[in-house]
Formats: C-alpha cells, structure tokens, sequence
C-alpha cells in the first residue's frame, strides 16, 4: 500500500508503506449514507452497533482470518462510532466479539484466555512460547518507589533476550493449538480500563504486554504518551508477535518496515526469519502481512485525516515517546 496523498510539511515516513493492505480508494467514492439491514440506523461504511458493512461495501470488504479469538470489552462511556473497535469485528466476524462492561463473560471458566494489559506480572508473547526473554523492570519502569506499574504505566516496557535458546525441537504449532485461545482487550481510556481490570473475571487472567509500537492514531488522549495505541492497533501488533512467535516472519514482507516497532521486536524476531515466497499468504505460513487488513479502515481514515491536516500539527503525534 503506497500514500495516496502527496507529504505537506516536514517529510516523515508513511506508517503503512508495503503493507498487504486491501486497496480502500472505494471508501473515498462512497456518498450519502445507507441504512443497516439488522437495525436500519443510517451509517456510512459500517454499523458501529451490529458490526456489519452496509451499502455496497457488504461484498467488497477484505475479510481477516485470525489464529484465535479476539473479545473486546468497551467501557459504556465509550463513544461507539469513535472507537476502532468496531473496524476489527467488521474486518473479522468471525474471530471477534465485543461485550459493553459490564455485561461481560466470566472468563475464570475459560482454558487458554490472557488479558492484553500491563501488570506487574505480565508476560510478552515470546514469553507464551517459552523462548528465553524476560521484561527488564530493574528501575521499576522509571516510577517512583513505592508505585505500582500497572496502575500507573508511564515508560515503555523493554524485553531482554537470553543468551540461549532452547535446545529441543521446535513446537509445530497451527491455528487449534497455540497456548493462547482467546485475547481479551478492553477499549477504554486508561483510567477507565482500571476500573474494568478491578473486576474479578477480568483480574484473574494471566495479563500479556505488547511489544512497544507507536501509535498513528490521530485522537488525543490527555496523559497517554505515543505508544498507547488504539484498539485496532493493539489487535494487530498481537496477532503479529503470535503469528511470528509461532510460524514465523517471512524475510521478503517490507510491511513493519515504518510501523515504528521497538528494536526489542526485531531482535526477537531475527532468528525467526525465513525465507520463503514473496507472494505466500497461506494462514500458518511465515508472516506476510496476512493480517495487515485488520487496518483498512484505520489506514483509511489516517490519510483522510491527513488531507485536511499537517501531521507535525496534531497533538497526538506529539506526544511524549
């Protein structure tokens, strides 16, 4: 996928060059607005309450396959047709589900499910496939003493890798048995998301951190440094440190090439690095970008948003790194 805009202001890198991103030039040609076949509320590409396209884009969206199942848990304040939730549940339907808190699933009942949040026990997904890393949390993640880092994140989250690899065989992994089932994000504003990790069936799960990646969301929220990202941005940095994790990163796919992924990614990826086909996509076949559609909204409304306004100009991009 190429910039469909000429740059205004300061050169910068476009985030989502060479990703395997569906082209979403139709969104532009689309006017008006179309009724929703379930609730017939007026939208313009997507019903953001039945998660289902409307208009025309019913037969021309790229459907995403994803390894497990994703829940998304929204806090109710959360303004449905401003959150990129509803962009993974329309691209996926049938991996993701969404629940308003706190009318949610007990998930103690439930093998093979991790909570996508920082705690002071989290592991990172290279940690889920037993490889030898570990979090480096020697100054208490640059907090005062005394706090608590999963209540009050404020510096990115660094991995070590070990010097050894495990020296038995590696797992052969496919889509029915990975060591994760089910991904539980929450979708909310950080000081919401604590209110909702508090819960009982939330709090009980094993919680995962992401390597950090930053944001390309156009929205600011006061207080969140670059790397908070979105949703949508989140669901995809996870399913591709799983997809690498467990089948591999395909040496010609030039996708995470701007995506502005910390070093820490690409080391811990290097040794999982194949060559393999420019044009393979098949679903456990080394990551070529096979889940890069989860964007097609949100890289749309990126240049939309990028039209109208100087990158160096918005506030979220100047957030604190």
């Amino acid at each position: 996928m190429t910039h469909p805009v000429a740059a205004k202001g300061q050169p910068r890198k476009y985030p989502f060059v060479n990703m395997r991103i569906a082209d979403n030039s139709v969104l532009d040609t689309i006017e008006g607005r179309h009724s929703c076949r379930h609730c017939n509320r007026s939208r313009k590409f997507f019903c953001y309450n039945c998660y289902v396209p409307v208009g025309k884009l019913v037969n021309l969206l790229p459907l995403v396959e994803l390894p497990l199942q994703i829940d998304i848990i929204k806090h109710k304040k959360e303004i449905d047709g401003k959150s990129t939730a509803a962009h993974a549940a329309v691209l996926a339907p049938h991996n993701v589900r969404i629940h308003t808190y706190p009318d949610i699933p007990d998930y103690r009942q439930e093998d093979g499910v991790v909570l996508i949040f920082p705690s002071a026990t989290s592991l990172t997904v290279p940690q889920l496939f037993e490889r030898d890393v570990r979090l480096n949390i020697d100054d208490n993640y640059g907090l005062p003493k005394g706090h608590h880092m999963g209540t009050m994140l404020r510096r990115r989250m660094d991995e070590i890798v070990g010097e050894t690899e495990p020296t038995q065989s590696p797992r052969c992994y496919t889509f029915g048995n990975l060591p994760v089932r089910r991904a539980v994000f929450i979708d909310s504003t950080w000081n919401q998301s604590r209110s909702i990790y508090a819960d009982e069936r939330v709090r009980a799960l094993r919680t995962v951190v992401l390597q950090n990646r930053l944001s390309q969301f156009w929205r600011h929220q006061r207080g969140s440094p670059r790397w908070y990202l979105a949703t949508i941005e989140a669901i995809h940095q996870f399913v591709l440190e799983m997809h690498v994790n467990a089948w591999g990163l395909n040496a010609a796919y030039r996708g995470l090439d701007n995506l502005e992924i910390t070093e820490g990614f690409h080391l811990l990826a290097a040794p999982l690095t194949v060559v393999a086909p420019a044009d393979c996509e098949e679903p456990e076949s080394p990551y070529n970008g096979q889940y890069d559609n989860l964007l097609y909204f949100f890289s749309s409304m990126y240049d939309l948003i990028h039209k109208y306004y100087d990158h160096n100009d918005l506030i979220s991009y100047r957030r604190p790194i």
